[in-house]
């Protein structure tokens, strides 16, 4: 079982990926279990797709590298896929709709028919399952392809969508003999997913990221915001695409007009209160502030719940 995340970057998201990963892994001693780097990861997937097993990621990275999985075994559209909640389940091709081929009779129905294959062994069909993945393993073994897997040194014959369905129907009740045929449990169990809720955290408010659009310089900016920050709140830093620019920014930082200025207690590690944050976001408007968005700081049992920044 291998975990992929980018928790050296994305320390709170992608880190409580990895913390459950780890959690549910030490649940069963007899697996092997992994992580990596996504960006790593993903290089020793397409340089050596045989050494992964079971790959577990957050969606984003998941959505990314199943179609990277899938092409290195031949084509994107030769894979199903299954997705299962704790109350229903919905299968399908990997690749979605394929829109710019679509009504041409050109795209391969393999990842819908082996997504259907994956339904029959969820609902306890695992017979019919087994008699259409063979046949479609036969298809692919007798060199009838499609034009996304055509290769005139190994296919016989390249066909369109239909034509491809066609050959699959025609060779219902065979089995490969070059490639392995597979056999499913006639009754298998459908796959239960189990719903785990967490310990619910003691939650607080410690202070407001407040993002402004500002075309001017940042010390007129501070001087605006530390002027308004009230009784209760003070500016603890500005940061511009991810870097700290004041306090003590590093003049040659390139600035966009995208400011997040954080506020927390004057007195470090209090509970600041809504109308505390509603009166400042009110005095910033009225000194000619308007403000994007905000992003509330919480901590979750004194753990903080969002990124620190440089310094902090």
């Amino acid at each position: 079982m291998t975990c992929f995340t980018k928790d050296n970057i994305m320390k709170l998201t992608d880190g409580l990926f990895h913390k459950v990963f780890n959690e549910v892994a030490a649940e069963y001693p007899d697996l092997e279990s992994e992580h990596w780097i996504v960006d790593i990861g993903a290089a020793k997937l397409a340089d050596t797709p045989e050494e992964f097993d079971v790959v577990v990621l957050p969606n984003l990275y998941g959505d990314i590298l199943s179609d990277v999985a899938a092409q290195i075994a031949g084509s994107v559209g030769m894979a199903g896929s299954a997705n299962i909640g704790s109350e229903v389940a919905m299968f399908e091709a990997i690749h979605g709709s394929a829109p710019p081929i679509a009504g041409q009779n050109l795209a391969n129905p393999s990842g819908l028919l082996l997504g259907a294959v994956q339904m029959l062994v969820h609902i306890g069909q695992g017979e019919v399952a087994t008699r259409v993945h063979n046949a479609w393993l036969r298809t692919i073994e007798d060199g009838i392809h499609t034009f996304d897997i055509y290769d005139p040194s190994v296919s016989t014959v390249k066909v369109g969508t239909s034509e491809f369905a066609d050959a699959v129907i025609a060779r219902l009740g065979e089995v490969p003999t070059t490639l392995r045929p597979v056999s499913y449990p006639s009754h298998a169990q459908p796959i239960i997913v189990e719903v785990r809720p967490r310990p619910v955290a003691e939650k607080e408010l410690v202070g407001m990221d407040v993002f402004i659009d500002w075309r001017k310089s940042v010390e007129s900016l501070a001087e605006i915001l530390e002027a308004n920050s009230g009784p209760h709140l003070k500016l603890v830093m500005i940061t511009n695409r991810g870097q700290k620019v004041y306090p003590d920014g590093a003049p040659e930082t390139f600035c966009v007009d995208h400011w997040r200025c954080r506020f927390q207690a004057v007195e470090e590690g209090s509970v600041v209160s809504y109308d505390e944050i509603v009166q400042l976001l009110a005095r910033l408007v009225s000194a000619g502030l308007p403000f994007i968005k905000t992003e509330g700081l919480f901590t979750f049992d004194g753990e903080a719940g969002f990124s620190l920044g440089q310094g902090q």
